[in-house]
C-alpha cells in the first residue's frame, strides 16, 4: 500500500470513531407529573421515581417527586433540579417517603408507629420498590405531561430478568 491511500485510509478510520461521538447531544427533559393509584385509590406520602433506560448516562437523569394527599406527583430531574423528566422509556419505582425527621429518634417510635398507620391505602406493595422487580414502565413523550401510575396488590406478573 502506498503512503497516499495509507494517509487515506487513517483519516477515514480516525473520522469514522470521531462522528459517533460528536452526533451524540443530552437527553431532551420535559415537564412531568402525574398521580399513583393503588387499587384504584389515590397513594399518598409516596415517592415516586422514573428512571430512563438511557444507554451511555447516568443516574443524574433520574427524576423524582412524592405524593400528596390525592397521589398527585410532579417530577425533578436531578441534573440540576429542573422540572420533569428525560423524553423516553422509563422504570418506574414506588416506595414510601423518607421517615421525617421528628420520628427518628428511639423516643418518638410510638408517634412514628401512628403516623405509618395514620397513612392511607398502605402498604405499597414491595415489587414497586426495587428496580430489578418493578412491573411499571412509562414512555415519557414531549407534549404529554400527565402520567397515571396504575399499581395494584397481588401477583403483578412474573419479575423482570434484566
Amino acid at each position: 500500500m502506498n503512503v497516499k491511500k495509507r494517509s487515506s485510509a487513517c483519516l477515514c478510520l480516525i473520522g469514522a470513531a470521531l462522528l459517533p461521538g460528536c452526533a451524540k447531544g443530552p437527553p431532551v427533559v420535559t415537564e412531568a407529573e402525574g398521580r399513583v393509584l393503588l387499587d384504584g385509590r389515590p397513594l399518598p406520602s409516596a415517592s415516586v421515581q422514573f428512571i430512563p433506560q438511557l444507554d451511555g448516562y447516568g443516574a443524574e437523569w433520574n427524576s423524582a417527586g412524592f405524593t400528596d394527599a390525592d397521589g398527585k406527583f410532579q417530577l425533578k430531574c436531578a441534573l440540576k433540579n429542573q422540572p420533569g423528566a428525560v423524553v423516553g422509556a422509563h422504570w418506574v419505582v414506588v416506595t414510601e417517603m423518607a421517615i421525617p425527621g421528628e420520628y427518628r429518634s428511639q423516643e418518638n417510635q410510638g408517634r412514628y408507629e401512628k403516623y405509618l398507620t395514620s397513612l392511607a391505602n398502605r402498604p405499597i406493595p414491595t415489587e414497586y420498590g426495587e428496580l430489578r422487580t418493578t412491573p411499571l414502565k412509562v414512555e415519557v413523550k414531549k407534549g404529554q405531561k400527565t402520567y397515571e401510575l396504575t399499581l395494584k396488590r397481588g401477583p403483578t406478573g412474573p419479575m423482570r430478568g434484566d
